[in-house]
């Protein structure tokens, strides 16, 4: 385990996934500097790397904790510099469903084909995903400040969807845990359930998943800025949004009728599983780029990058 990974685990330890609201640990974070991880200094952030950030997105979620780390560091990435009040992003001019924006005082707006900008936030129309967590409906009516150096509206997309990948990959883990901890400890006719083959292969399956998300997350990461970005994002994205369908299908499977239950820790990482791959663009959005990627690019250059 990293020295991140140890220090995140240190502070989420105990932290009630069934919290409502901003979860209260989220002021522990702030403290920290979680959400300036991966921000160089000079533009306000606290230093350390994307890779150092990925991992306590992950350990959020694989906590179960509800919490606006993506999005509060994405923003902050963008303005490089910092706010009394955390912003949030938004990534097209769609409104519909701004995450958390209900606690956030201004939201850095980035849309495809217009310059980006930062907006008071105006009155809000409450709504959540299938997680319980806020996606909100967005009126600005409040100042609005230009953004002329913000990142593109393709690299703010490739960051939110990397982060969203690492995000999916937290939670799976979480669910492989609660999982494997089950099958070990519950019996059937004298022996753990975990000694049935089919449990087993199940459990192994479960594995497989996550050791391939892993390596897609990782390699996205190290992609950053480079040509090969997207295409490396657009390969993480899709293999954790798989990887969240099958591990979550298999968990509830291997729990039964439990792990649906308001007592049981599985399904404050299951239900994330079901939001988050939708968001930050669908398997099948992010499956149609590559496509068009691959198209555009010649049967050569995509050699090269399958190969590479």
């Amino acid at each position: 385990m990293s020295l991140i990974a140890e220090v995140a685990a240190d502070v989420l330890s105990g932290a009630d996934p069934q919290a409502t609201g901003l979860h209260p640990v989220w002021s522990t974070m702030v403290e920290l500097g979680w959400p300036q991880v991966g921000v160089d200094e000079s533009r306000g952030g606290v230093g350390g790397t994307l890779q150092d950030l990925t991992e306590l997105v992950a350990a959020t979620a694989a906590h179960g904790v509800s919490v606006p780390l993506v999005e509060v560091s994405v923003s902050r990435w963008i303005l490089g510099a910092e706010l009394e009040t955390a912003p949030l992003v938004v990534t097209t001019t769609d409104a519909a469903a701004v995450p958390w924006a209900r606690y956030a005082s201004h939201v850095v707006v980035r849309p495809e084909r217009e310059p980006a900008f930062l907006v008071e936030r105006g009155e809000v129309e409450h709504g959540e995903n299938l997680a319980g967590e806020p996606r909100d409906a967005l009126r600005a009516s409040g100042a609005t400040t230009p953004l002329p150096d913000a990142p593109s509206h393709e690299d703010v997309l490739a960051r939110l969807a990397l982060l969203n990948s690492a995000a999916l990959l937290g939670a799976a883990r979480g669910a492989y845990e609660h999982t494997r901890e089950h099958v070990t400890r519950r019996e059937q006719f004298g022996r753990p359930l975990v000694a049935l083959k089919a449990v087993a292969n199940s459990l192994a399956e479960m594995r497989v998943h996550l050791v391939a998300t892993e390596a897609a997350v990782s390699r996205a990461v190290r992609a950053q800025n480079s040509e090969r970005a997207l295409v490396a994002t657009a390969a993480a994205k899709i293999t954790a949004a798989r990887t969240a369908t099958s591990i979550a299908r298999t968990a509830h499977q291997l729990h039964g009728a439990m792990g649906v239950t308001r007592e049981h820790p599985l399904h404050h990482v299951t239900r994330k599983l079901w939001a988050w791959r939708d968001e930050c663009g669908t398997e099948r959005d992010w499956s149609a780029r590559l496509g068009r990627t691959a198209l555009a690019s010649g049967e050569a250059e995509l050699w090269d990058r399958f190969t590479a």
